[in-house]
């Protein structure tokens, strides 16, 4: 019932079942998480904030914008500017999609994570074109852990979110217009998935995108 609940305050907030779903695995496996916190390139008030659970020492929000008025301002597709072994964690939602040479801005966080210190991604699959400025990559699970072992990130979980059902719904929300209609339509595929995921077992996964939690050894 409160997921459902969620659901239905997140499509009248005019979220998408991508959005939504991927602010839900951050509120399932985002936890706990303390000390100094970077998140990269999360803009103004993303809506994820209102789903994860962290106890910061120090967050800092880096972004290229300056009008969402981050705490460091920089290209994420240029050197990070801070010292080696710096941060607990760092963050890099929605954003792995739109840099251009993703393995080296994922050596960067490597060279700022403190060891033992934790990289969060949520990284788009099945998705639309969204330049924002740059649209350049959407990479496979097996793509996601070649290049987090290239940075040399030796332990990662990397989890699929959403299957087929809600990857159609995701492209085809823009059509439905009304939002009781797609509160509809994301209930019914919510439900197909998971008759999918239990049932079938498929062995070619279709998802929204994948959660990634990595580990700086």
């Amino acid at each position: 019932m409160n997921r459902l609940f969620s659901l239905f305050q997140e499509t009248y907030h005019e979220k998408t079942i991508a959005r939504t779903l991927f602010n839900w695995e951050i509120g399932k496996s985002v936890k706990n998480i303390s000390g100094i916190i970077i998140d990269l390139g999360g803009g103004f008030k993303p809506s994820y904030e209102r789903f994860w659970q962290i106890k910061p020492e120090k967050f800092i929000r880096v972004d290229i914008n300056k009008s969402v008025q981050p705490d460091v301002l920089a290209d994420l597709n240029g050197p990070l500017p801070f010292a080696d072994n710096f941060a607990d964690a760092v963050f890099l939602f929605s954003v792995i999609y739109i840099l251009k040479d993703p393995g080296k801005t994922l050596l960067e966080i490597h060279r700022i994570l403190k060891p033992g210190g934790k990289l969060f991604i949520t990284s788009p699959f099945i998705f639309n074109e969204a330049k924002e400025p740059n649209d350049y990559w959407r990479f496979t699970s097996e793509g996601l852990e070649k290049i987090l072992k290239e940075a040399g990130f030796s332990k990662s979980l990397i989890k699929p979110v959403g299957e087929r059902f809600s990857s159609a719904v995701y492209l085809i929300s823009p059509f439905l217009l009304f939002r009781p209609v797609k509160f509809v339509f994301y209930c019914l595929a919510l439900i197909f998935d998971k008759l999918i995921t239990k049932k079938l077992k498929l062995k070619q996964p279709s998802p929204i995108g994948y959660f990634v939690e990595a580990i700086k050894s």
